[in-house]
C-alpha cells in the first residue's frame, strides 16, 4: 500500500511538471502570434466547422458560452474571425474564420506540428509497473526538449513591420 502511494505522488508531481511544461510550449507558440493557446482553439474548431455558432463553438470546446464569447471577442477585434447574422434569423452569427486568420491558424499548427515531431511515442503496450519509469524518463525527455525545442520568431509583427514598408 505505502509503495502505491510512492508512485501515485510520483505520478502526480511528474504529470504537474510535463504539464505545466506543455502549456508553457503551446502558450510560446501562440504568443507569437497574438493569441493564447485557449483562443487558438477557437480559431482551430472555426476553421474545421465552417459556419458554427458561438453555441455551437462553446459546446464542441468544452466550455461555457460566456467563456468561448470572452475569447472570441479578442478575436474578432484583432480581425483572426468575422461574424455574419443568418439570413432567416438575425440573432443568430456564424464564426468564419478571415483571410488573417486562416492564416494565423495555419502557421499556429505548423509551428506546433514542428515541435511535436520532436516527441517520442507513447508506447501503447505499457505495463503498470513500468508507469513510474516510464513517467520519469518522460519527465527527463521534457526537460531536453524544454531546452533545446526551437524558438519561434514573430511572424506577425514580421508581417506588420513589412506591410508598413519596414524591410
Amino acid at each position: 500500500m505505502q509503495n502505491e502511494e510512492r508512485v501515485f505522488e510520483a505520478f502526480l508531481r511528474q504529470y504537474r511538471e510535463i504539464f505545466r511544461v506543455m502549456i508553457n510550449a503551446a502558450e510560446q507558440i501562440t504568443g507569437q502570434y497574438s493569441v493564447s493557446f485557449e483562443q487558438y482553439l477557437l480559431l482551430k474548431q472555426i476553421h474545421e466547422q465552417r459556419n458554427i455558432t458561438l453555441s455551437e463553438l462553446a459546446d464542441s470546446t468544452h466550455t461555457t458560452r460566456s467563456a468561448a464569447a470572452r475569447k472570441l471577442r479578442a478575436l474578432l477585434l484583432d480581425g483572426f474571425v468575422e461574424q455574419e447574422a443568418k439570413m432567416d434569423d438575425r440573432r443568430v452569427k456564424y464564426l468564419r474564420l478571415t483571410t488573417k486568420g486562416v492564416t494565423v491558424e495555419h502557421d499556429i499548427r505548423q509551428a506546433f506540428l514542428q515541435s511535436a515531431r520532436t516527441w517520442e511515442e507513447i508506447p501503447a503496450n505499457m505495463k503498470p509497473a513500468n508507469i513510474n519509469d516510464f513517467f520519469t524518463q518522460y519527465q527527463q525527455n521534457i526537460a531536453i526538449w524544454d531546452r533545446t525545442r526551437p524558438k519561434f520568431r514573430r511572424p506577425v509583427l514580421h508581417a506588420k513591420r513589412k506591410a508598413l514598408g519596414g524591410e
